[in-house]
């Protein structure tokens, strides 16, 4: 009986020290690294996309885009809604709670060539959620809330 107990013991031991080990995640650099659509879309509170619905209230979130896809030095394209398409680069906070773009090309208005997001949860391969830090001039000056889907 004491070693069918010990037995025991020493198998659930190694079972539990194996599914410590070392983890198999991705990093959110390599996880964000593909091209990304709008799937629904808050301005302040309020949604005004969702893809695939009708009625939407902004439907030019179908033109959205945020194309991280790039490795050459993490190189961004941002097309937002007025289809305007905006190359630059990106990084992602050493704390992991940040996207920001830098010296996007042209200038976008109401910025220095930089927007900056907060991640809302952790990304996954499909789902990406941001909160952007800066009102949009684009959008009347809202503070935008995306869902971004790849496919």
């Amino acid at each position: 009986m004491k070693k069918y107990l010990l037995f025991s013991i020493i198998l659930i031991s190694s079972v539990f020290v194996s599914s410590c080990g070392k983890s198999n995640s991705k990093p959110i650099s390599e996880v964000i690294r593909k091209v990304w659509t709008a799937n629904t879309v808050k301005e302040n509170a309020t949604t005004v996309y969702t893809k695939g619905a009708t009625g939407n209230i902004k439907d030019s979130y179908s033109y959205f885009k945020l194309d991280l896809s790039s490795t050459a030095q993490q190189t961004v394209r941002l097309t937002t809604i007025d289809q305007t398409t905006f190359v630059g680069n990106w990084t992602i906070s050493s704390d992991n709670s940040k996207l920001t773009l830098t010296n996007l090309q042209p200038v976008p208005t109401g910025t220095t060539g930089t927007i900056e997001f907060t991640f809302d949860g952790a990304p996954t391969e499909t789902q990406l959620n941001l909160t952007r830090t800066s009102p949009d001039a684009k959008t009347g000056n809202t503070t935008n809330k995306y869902q971004l889907v790849n496919p």
